[in-house]
């Protein structure tokens, strides 16, 4: 995968169909500048803070964070309990990952239903300055794990309805109230369709996003099938099913 930090100069694919070939996977924009201002205070103020004559360790910058329940050790999001494992690093306002969505979302719900996969959901939320002001990728994956933590059988349901309703880069993406009434349609209770806009899982999807950016993760959508880096055409059906069988025991 290229090492290019800026997003492709098209947007989504025309309609729903499989996008151009020169858009092959989303890549994650960043800034580098202000990543390395940021590692440097980081840097600066651990020097600072460090007291030698102690063995005790930092403390964890994850401290008093609030994540939502039922996450697997390394963080993601589990659906399912099949044998092998597919893990899924996505931006809701990804055009590309609406791409992989649409070629490979029935094929997912069918192994799910099927005990054959389960499925580790890692969003990311680096696409925010694209949606018009409104913080639409963090808002979405905030609203994704606040469902998770309080009613984890709709997580999947809502997972693709949201992409069912992707809206394109550059406006303002869905409403608070139109992600509220979107869980809604999916079995997600009043209550805790009321709680989406409270953004309280906000400090986690960016913890997340940085954890991404340092395990490697250069583009979206970033597919691993048992620990193995998915390699085939991520918007081709099937090609997802056929790495899931071949590393099936």
């Amino acid at each position: 995968m290229s090492t290019r930090t800026q997003p492709p100069p098209s947007a989504r694919p025309g309609g729903r169909g499989a996008p151009q070939p020169a858009a092959t996977r989303y890549r994650v924009a960043r800034w580098v500048g202000v990543g390395v201002l940021a590692v440097l205070v980081v840097v600066i103020v651990a020097l600072l803070a460090r007291d030698t004559s102690s063995t005790d360790p930092a403390p964890r910058p994850t401290e008093g964070m609030a994540a939502p329940a039922g996450l697997t050790p390394e963080g993601s999001i589990a659906i399912g309990d099949g044998p092998v494992t597919v893990t899924v690093y996505f931006d809701y306002l990804c055009p590309a990952c609406g791409a992989f969505e649409e070629a490979n979302g029935d094929a997912l719900d069918r192994m799910l239903q099927d005990g054959d996969v389960t499925v580790e959901l890692r969003p990311m939320a680096f696409l925010d300055r694209l949606s018009a002001g409104t913080a639409y990728s963090t808002r979405t994956a905030n609203a994704l794990a606040t469902v998770v933590d309080a009613d984890p059988g709709s997580a999947w349901a809502f997972h693709r309805a949201l992409y069912a309703e992707q809206p394109p880069e550059g406006g303002p993406g869905l409403t608070d109230e139109e992600i509220a009434d979107l869980a809604r349609s999916v079995g997600v209770p009043d209550e805790v369709a009321a709680e989406l806009p409270e953004g309280r899982f906000e400090a986690w999807v960016a913890q997340r996003t940085e954890q991404a950016f340092a395990d490697g993760v250069e583009g979206t959508p970033t597919i691993v099938v048992d620990g193995r880096l998915f390699e085939g055409d991520p918007y081709r059906p099937g090609s997802l099913a056929e790495a899931v069988e071949q590393a099936a025991p």
